[in-house]
């Protein structure tokens, strides 16, 4: 049978594990969709036949891996995070390789959850647990659990111009939930942008101005108000 393994180099390239390196060199070839030909080259000795598809959307990047399989009996598709964590396109490539009926293997990686937990020094939750929301899932109908600490993946879908009314929403449950003074923060995890994690701090009451700072890369965290 065919194989598909999805790789993760974790949030930048020093984070890649043995045991991906290792299944790196069982495939004929490995596409990436988020490495620049100068942070390839580092993989060059370690990855034989590394295809570079940067730019192609998710259903192109999907066609590209899943094509090769009709040369080589394992290929692998390198990605970035955990593969399955909030990761649309390889959740394309899995769907894609389903269809050609290939085995499909997930080698596990180094998500922005994980650095996360450690910037904001989350070993113990609040007594009611840590909540993980997707701010494109809940687009429709934000809800806010404020005695729970709360981590808001994905807030850069609520600037764009289509999502305005979404934002609004977005920002009035969160006003509604939470007192103005309870703070909330910005984090970007260091990654293969910036190796060097930053957090802007602000309150559930200037919310807007932090979601006008926010990239691509963060994520909004909102430590529990209520305590139980």
């Amino acid at each position: 049978m065919k194989k598909l393994y999805i790789f993760s180099y974790g949030l930048y390239p020093g984070q890649v594990t043995l045991e991906t390196l290792a299944a790196m060199k069982e495939c004929g070839a490995v596409y990436t969709h988020c490495l620049d030909a100068a942070t390839a080259a580092r993989f060059a000795g370690l990855t034989p036949g590394l295809k570079l598809n940067t730019g192609l959307g998710r259903e192109a990047t999907a066609k590209a891996a899943v094509a090769a399989l009709s040369k080589f009996d394992t290929v692998g598709f390198l990605t970035y995070g955990n593969p399955l964590f909030l990761n649309q396109t390889a959740a394309e490539v899995m769907k894609a390789a389903a269809g050609k009926k290939a085995s499909v293997r997930v080698f596990a990686g180094v998500s922005s959850f994980d650095a996360l937990v450690n910037l904001f020094n989350l070993n113990k939750f609040s007594p009611l647990g840590l909540r993980v929301m997707d701010a494109a899932a809940a687009i429709d109908a934000p809800h806010f659990t404020p005695d729970m600490d709360t981590l808001v993946f994905v807030p850069d879908v609520l600037n764009l111009k289509a999502n305005a009314a979404a934002k609004k929403r977005f920002l009035a449950a969160a006003k509604a939930a939470y007192p103005p003074s309870a703070p909330a923060c910005l984090a970007d995890c260091a990654s293969i942008s910036s190796r060097r994690p930053s957090v802007i701090k602000g309150k559930v009451s200037a919310l807007s101005s932090l979601l006008k700072q926010v990239n691509e890369r963060h994520t909004i965290f909102i430590p529990a108000a209520i305590k139980k």
